[in-house]
């Protein structure tokens, strides 16, 4: 299977997605975020074959710490701006 993927471009629709998510369950604070990450689980399995779901899961696991890591990187370098 092949696939067309543009990283920036799937990054920035998928935020979007995420981040109006968000806003509909601002009443639930912290949790809805939560809920994002079982859901991103539950997706992994329920689309990912079983002999692909240790590579997705990893991938998944250390794209999320590096995204983590580069926007607290850009945080400090805002906030030692001011």
């Amino acid at each position: 299977m092949s696939y067309e993927y543009d990283a920036d471009k799937s990054f920035n629709a998928a935020l979007k997605t995420m981040g109006r998510f968000l806003e509909d369950h601002n009443e639930e604070g912290p949790m809805a975020t939560v809920s994002l990450a079982r859901a991103l689980g539950g997706l992994l399995v329920l689309t990912t074959s079983e002999d692909q779901r240790d590579m997705a899961l990893g991938t998944t696991i250390s794209q999320l710490c590096n995204t983590f890591t580069d926007f607290l990187h850009m945080e400090a370098e805002v906030d030692g701006q001011d």
